[in-house]
């Protein structure tokens, strides 16, 4: 005979066994709040040139110092090489002497062709002049080309901007020897950089690299200039986000006319986005992970389902995701219990939607 204590703990057991447990949802709202984000980056120059220079010689002009501003084709320094000039004079020199060589192999070619209808001379002697003549004409060409590429060597001696900027470091003084043909890492001229617009760059988290669209107005600040601000746009996004940080390399454009902003200067831009379509707010604690995915769970004819979701913005009480089994009449479950198992029979306790 069972003890009374022993029956009782039994049919308690029966009981909990026969109902079904009891779980708390909530509806799902849709997403409407605008969400402000803070992010800092950093200015860069649009364009930047580590400028040298291919004639080797020893600078004799310097033309420009640090934080000058110049302007494309503006000469910046100039190199002596009278070995190239030379080598440009002797090359103008057998130019001529092969066009003089190539006009009298021409010449005598002509005459011998003339001279072939008489039978005055053969028609071997006749195709040998014609073939040196043709050997002239190519000579004239081989010089031609020597004498071109002497004079672009020649032009290379006047360093010249490529582009519109302002002059950030210089590697060199009057007298230096520049040398061109095999030119080191370290044997650089100028640093060129282009400031009348800057790139403004920030690692954007997936949240706003993913909502983020292209060409929006942004405003962009900055601590040593307070109370102003900068209008920014979005000018272009690496579409990769960085394995080590899990950002996104995002590039502002900054217009900078006055150059009243330097590059290198850290700050911080703000954004006010929408949310995305179909995208719900559930209480942060919805929010489960299983098998190393992000999920909510949901009551659907009286039975756990468990939907994958993707999380979003995060506000500390609510948090938006996105699913496409999700909707606005979705009972969602708060806290679920982490023996809740899918397809499991559940009681629900409606709440209002979520808050």
């Amino acid at each position: 005979m069972k003890s009374p204590i022993l029956l009782l703990f039994l049919l308690t057991l029966t009981a909990f066994a026969q109902d079904p447990p009891t779980v708390s949802t909530v509806f799902p709202k849709k997403a409407t709040q605008t969400f402000k984000y803070e992010v800092p980056g950093r200015t860069e120059p649009l364009e930047s040139a580590t400028i040298y220079t291919r004639a080797t010689g020893i600078i004799s002009e310097r033309k420009f110092d640090i934080g000058a501003a110049v302007k494309s084709g503006d000469v910046l320094a100039i190199v002596s090489a009278p070995e190239i000039d030379r080598g440009v004079e002797a090359a103008i020199a057998n130019v001529e002497q092969a066009r003089a060589r190539a006009s009298n192999a021409l010449s005598l070619s002509e005459r011998s062709s003339q001279l072939r209808k008489s039978n005055v001379v053969s028609e071997e002697e006749t195709e040998q002049r014609r073939t040196a003549a043709m050997e002239a004409a190519a000579g004239v060409r081989v010089a031609e080309a020597e004498l071109a590429r002497l004079k672009e060597q020649q032009q290379f001696a006047t360093v010249v901007a490529p582009f519109d900027g302002v002059i950030s470091a210089r590697n060199f003084d009057r007298g230096d020897l520049a040398r061109g043909d095999a030119a080191s890492a370290d044997g650089w001229l100028y640093h060129l950089d282009r400031l009348d617009i800057l790139r403004f760059v920030i690692n954007a988290t997936p949240d706003l690299a993913l909502r983020l669209p292209q060409e929006s107005d942004i405003v962009v600040r900055f601590g040593e200039f307070p109370g102003q601000t900068f209008p920014a746009r979005v000018a272009h996004a690496s579409r990769v986000f960085n394995s080590t940080s899990g950002t996104m390399r995002i590039e502002l454009l900054l217009e900078n006319k006055a150059l009243l902003l330097p590059a290198g200067l850290t700050g911080s831009a703000s954004f006010e986005l929408l949310p995305q379509p179909d995208t719900y707010v559930v209480p942060t604690n919805a929010l489960v992970s299983r098998n190393g995915k992000s999920m909510v769970a949901s009551v659907h004819d009286g039975k756990v389902r468990f939907l994958e979701v993707t999380p979003g913005k995060n506000t500390g009480a609510e948090l938006e995701i996105t699913s496409s089994q999700l909707s606005g009449e979705t009972p969602v479950i708060i806290n679920p219990n982490a023996m809740l198992r899918e397809d499991e029979t559940v009681s629900q306790s409606p709440r209002t939607a979520a808050k």
